[in-house]
């Protein structure tokens, strides 16, 4: 790899961009959840606060069927739009819509039709079980809407449109709330009323970010994926795989764990793990919120073959989720605030316990985030083994260290979660080293990203002045000669690079010190890619030199230079996405 001058500038601006935007979306799409459980708390009581915990796996359930199907197309059609591959993006999109109608009204009508009896093998209180039902039964006709409202979500943000996802799930988390009041509060609808609000959330979700997949600028067309069909849902499950069998895994571990706290502590104990539980799905918001930015960011990252763009996001990723986590962290040490969010009223022993057992679950926050970040990178990577055996080890690991502490007499069962989480976090650094070491050499340990690409890679970052420009293209042209790109690719790529950069180091509103904008070039046996990244206002350099004046050379012809770019290389394509510019060329050796 070319020695590289690449700094973090432009890679943590999309990141805080998207960030943002989906830990908004994730936190109104929580807190509409735990709207639920808040409202039911404070009206019906507590029983019907742990009623809905009991059945969370079977929600669960539909969250890990969208996992199964969208998550892993949403990170195909990722790479696909980095590879500018839009007939991939197509017949990913379509055929995932497809997937989700057909396989979500079923899981939801099997649920529906046998809610009773799973919920009477999920627990043997006869004070709870009723409520759970209910809750379940009515939840589940809706199911489906669950799963089309996250995949669109996934495939609206990773298409640059972030804050657009953000709006849609802010009205639906209104609704929400709206509905929960007037149906728990003012009809009298128990839990029922909480789960027609949830999924009265989904169906406005849909109705919004269904609108803008119909626009000109959306990246998703719908085509029929024909013999083709079977290989990309193939190809789905196996991208998605390593993330719904985490899901998968976490909603047998809550059952399980539920399970041995009503063994050893009872209807009290529930009550608080169920609490704590909420707390953990809180911080949640903030690792999914992190996740879905990193596969969308990292996907395209990919597709343009930028591993030290990706080592670069990992690195930020890890530093914004331990900062925002330990937002939540700070609330759980706060005194009776918790408490009272969940209707404990009148009972300062319950209180006292409640924030006693806050204190020791917040320990295992930091530790469970940070694997849940780097077990997203080993996907976006393609190390399916290491996902899975991550996937597997931290779930399995909480069920067998909660049940193994309780088991211990003088020590307390919450305990349990922070030993769990560690342990996990030991196994991945020993397991990536070992990996690093003896099996594949050339990955970073931990992270396993490559350090070394497959072809000859030019990164630098370039600051916003036209002396610094004309040395880097200097330093290009030396770079594509070592990489014996042709000399007819070499002067395109010369005189494209030459007219781009200039054009932004002018015209952008880049202008502060601080700020660079990215210029990557790779070279393989197929061809030669360039990416240009700046954070400037958004400008379509591809639509100005086509729209230019077709007279070349005429007095006062308007983006003449840009109208020879888009002359002399036809795969040449422009995407504002997460607050950036990127112009990507393509030239085939």
């Amino acid at each position: 790899m070319e020695k590289t001058q690449r700094n973090s500038f432009i890679v943590s601006k999309a990141l805080r961009t998207f960030v943002m935007a989906a830990v908004l979306t994730a936190a109104a799409s929580q807190l509409a959840h735990t709207a639920d459980s808040m409202i039911v708390g404070h009206v019906v009581g507590q029983d019907a606060v742990s009623a809905i915990n009991l059945v969370l796996p079977l929600v669960e359930v539909l969250n890990c069927m969208g996992f199964l199907i969208c998550f892993g197309a949403n990170a195909m059609c990722a790479h696909a739009i980095g590879c500018h591959d839009m007939d991939k993006v197509a017949r990913t999109f379509t055929t995932t819509l497809m997937m989700v109608m057909t396989l979500g009204l079923g899981v939801s009508l099997g649920i529906s039709l046998f809610s009773e009896q799973i919920v009477g093998l999920m627990s043997e209180e006869p004070s709870l079980n009723g409520m759970a039902y209910d809750y379940i039964h009515t939840y589940a006709m809706g199911g489906w809407l669950q799963m089309m409202s996250y995949g669109l979500c996934l495939f609206v943000a990773t298409d640059g449109k972030p804050r657009m996802v953000t709006a849609a799930v802010v009205a639906g988390a209104v609704t929400n709330v709206v509905v929960d009041v007037v149906t728990i509060s003012v009809l009298g609808m128990g839990v029922d009323g909480a789960a027609i609000g949830s999924l009265s959330m989904f169906a406005v979700n849909i109705l919004i970010l269904a609108n803008y997949l119909r626009k000109p600028g959306s990246s998703y067309r719908l085509k029929m994926p024909g013999k083709s069909l079977a290989s990309i849902f193939k190809a789905n499950v196996k991208e998605g795989a390593p993330v719904t069998l985490s899901n998968s895994l976490m909603a047998v571990t809550i059952m399980l764990i539920n399970d041995i706290v009503l063994r050893f502590l009872g209807s009290d104990g529930l009550f608080i793990w169920s609490v704590c539980l909420q707390m953990l799905l809180l911080s949640y918001v903030f690792i999914d919120g992190v996740i879905e930015s990193m596969f969308a960011i990292g996907g395209v990252m990919m597709g343009e073959r930028d591993l030290r763009g990706l080592e670069i996001l990992v690195k930020q990723a890890l530093v914004v989720i331990a900062l925002l986590v330990a937002t939540v962290m700070v609330m759980m040490y706060m005194p009776g605030l918790v408490a009272t969010l969940f209707g404990v009223h009148n009972d300062p022993e319950m209180t006292r316990e409640l924030e006693r057992v806050l204190h020791i679950f917040a320990l295992m926050l930091i530790p469970f985030a940070v694997t849940q970040i780097l077990l997203s990178t080993y996907q976006i990577l393609g190390h399916d083994k290491a996902s899975v055996v991550t996937a597997t080890a931290q779930t399995a690991m909480l069920v067998v260290g909660v049940w193994a502490v309780a088991e211990m007499e003088g020590v307390e069962l919450w305990w349990g979660f922070v030993a769990s989480c560690a342990l996990v976090l030991l196994f991945q650094v020993g397991y990536t080293s070992a990996r690093s070491r003896i099996v594949q050499a050339n990955i970073s340990p931990l992270t396993m990203i490559p350090k070394e690409t497959s072809g000859p890679t030019f990164d630098r970052s370039i600051r916003y002045n036209v002396e610094e420009v004309c040395a880097t293209l200097s330093d290009i042209d030396g770079f594509l000669k070592r990489s014996n790109v042709t000399e007819e690719n070499r002067f395109k790529i010369n005189l494209c690079c030459e007219e781009l950069m200039t054009n932004i180091a002018l015209h952008s509103e880049g202008k502060v010190t601080s700020q660079t904008f990215d210029v990557h070039i790779h070279v393989s046996d197929e061809g030669t890619y360039v990416t240009l990244k700046d954070a400037g206002k958004p400008f379509d350099p591809v639509k100005a030199g086509k729209m230019a004046d077709p007279e070349i050379g005429s007095e006062g012809n308007g983006h003449l230079g840009l109208r020879l770019v888009t002359n002399i290389i036809p795969d040449i394509s422009y995407k504002y996405m997460y607050g950036q510019n990127t112009v990507f060329i393509e030239l085939a050796n």
